[in-house]
């Protein structure tokens, strides 16, 4: 494999968890740049790029609105409901199940402890087959939809929403 192709892939793995992590585009891009600069010149690795990017996108742009429109459409269908997470579970989630990293390393990058980092890992798990997908209407947010929605969607089910 050449650098120039280690390099794509590894900007390729790094742009999909910044994408769920900021909930936006531009908010990725961002992140992965950040990635990039923190990297040491002489010395590149995919899984360096990834962490750096992690860590930029849940400290710097973490914590986006709820209006996520655009960045739901590009999303494979399998990973759409992971946006519809709360941002703790989808922090959790996106680190343990996507990534695959361990509850140590997510504990550091999410300033909470272990225990906290497994149980919204287990909070999101139950919580992602009951989010509907289909709620949304373009430009609206998840607050909105639960508005719309009053009475069908219980207050157990909001707080994996909100």
């Amino acid at each position: 494999m050449t650098r120039e192709s280690e390099i794509l892939k590894a900007l390729e793995k790094a742009f999909l968890p910044a994408l769920l992590l900021t909930g936006s585009v531009e908010g990725a891009e961002a992140a992965v740049l950040d990635g990039i600069a923190a990297l040491e010149s002489d010395h590149f690795s995919g899984d360096s790029l990834l962490l750096r990017t992690v860590r930029s996108a849940i400290q710097v742009y973490g914590d986006f609105s709820d209006q996520f429109a655009d960045t739901f459409s590009i999303l494979p269908f399998e990973l759409r409901r992971v946006l519809l997470l709360a941002p703790n579970l989808r922090r959790s989630f996106v680190l343990r199940v996507l990534l695959g990293m361990t509850p140590e390393i997510c504990s550091d990058l999410l300033h909470l402890t272990v225990h906290e980092v497994e149980g919204a890992l287990r909070e999101g798990l139950e919580g992602l087959p009951f989010l509907n997908d289909c709620l949304l209407a373009p430009h609206e947010t998840i607050r909105d939809a639960l508005d719309k929605e009053q009475g069908k969607v219980s207050d157990r089910m909001k707080e994996f929403f909100l």
